[in-house]
């Protein structure tokens, strides 16, 4: 397998993102890519992005944290890609190497060609560090404390949030409002029309659904949803998989009070099975918003949570 490094760099001013397009004579020439380049045998990862971002388009990177890593199989070769994001840089980037580089809107980068192992990349970058699981216990609180609390835990970086709960539509479409005027998108269980009726941006995939069930939600949703799946081992990532999901919310990483018989799987299975998956990944059981640097270097796109983000 090829391995691959790849850079997230943002404009320090207007969070614009960087590609550079690859020359028409290479592999998947002509489409659009994160700079980045091949890892040298004993090389570490930043170290090589460092390399490759000097000799491609002249900037000096000075600091760097993982974002995901994804395993592709073409046709004619395997790679596994490791994306790092740039958090400092120094330079104005310009295509040494004579290729054509560009500052990009997030919201542009759909419309652009790219290589198909970057295509979970372009859809992670639309979704936020921190995901909000609705707790159990809605039902009790009173409506003004959970509108304030909900809009206070986007507010805080939970800007998707999956609205768990069997609460009737008109409840569910009134916390999909507040959700989305404080600034989120929101998930809601199994059902397209209730996504839709309620306004939610996308479908959460109950690990209870078959794969025939999950296939017929997604055809109904087609891609103007976002589609989710709980995941707990690598039969259910496999499922996630074939289903073609954008994001799973992967549990327990630790043993939860809610669930203090499910034991935990601790941070070096977690990245065992979260690293190369062609989507999102969310570390969820047992984590907080304190946790992402930790899940970040095991895998995961973010964290997701009840209480610690309640």
């Amino acid at each position: 397998m090829l391995l691959v490094v790849a850079a997230i760099i943002r404009h320090p001013d207007n969070g614009r993102i960087l590609l550079s397009q690859r020359p028409a004579h290479k592999h998947k020439g002509g489409c659009w890519e994160f700079p980045g380049g091949k890892v040298e045998p004993d090389e570490a990862l930043d170290a090589a992005l460092a390399r490759e971002l000097h000799e491609e388009l002249g900037l000096t990177v000075r600091e760097c944290r993982p974002f995901m890593t994804i395993d592709h199989a073409y046709p004619e070769l395997s790679v596994r890609l490791c994306f790092r994001e740039v958090t400092a840089f120094e330079g104005e980037p310009h295509g040494r190497e004579g290729q054509p580089v560009d500052w990009f809107t997030a919201d542009a980068l759909a419309d652009l060609p790219f290589p198909e192992a970057n295509q979970p990349v372009v859809t992670a970058l639309g979704l936020p560090d921190q995901l909000l699981v609705l707790p159990d216990t809605l039902s009790c609180t009173p409506p003004d404390d959970w509108q304030k609390r909900l809009a206070d835990a986007v507010a805080a970086g939970c800007r998707l949030v999956y609205l768990r709960g069997d609460h009737d539509r008109a409840t569910l479409a009134s916390l999909a409002r507040v959700a989305q005027a404080a600034g989120a998108r929101v998930l809601v269980a199994d059902n397209v029309a209730l996504a839709r009726d309620t306004g939610a941006d996308g479908v959460h995939l109950r690990s209870g659904l078959t794969d025939a069930q999950i296939a017929q939600v997604i055809k109904e949703g087609g891609d103007s949803l976002l589609y989710s799946m709980a995941c707990h081992d690598e039969a259910e990532l496999e499922r996630a998989r074939r289903a073609g999901v954008d994001l799973v919310m992967l549990s327990p990483v630790h043993a939860t009070p809610t669930h203090p018989d499910a034991a935990g799987l601790g941070w070096e299975r977690f990245r065992t099975l979260a690293e190369g998956q062609p989507f999102s990944v969310y570390a969820l059981g047992g984590v907080g918003p304190q946790d992402l640097d930790v899940a970040r270097e095991h895998g995961a796109r973010g964290v997701a949570g009840i209480r610690a983000f309640w």
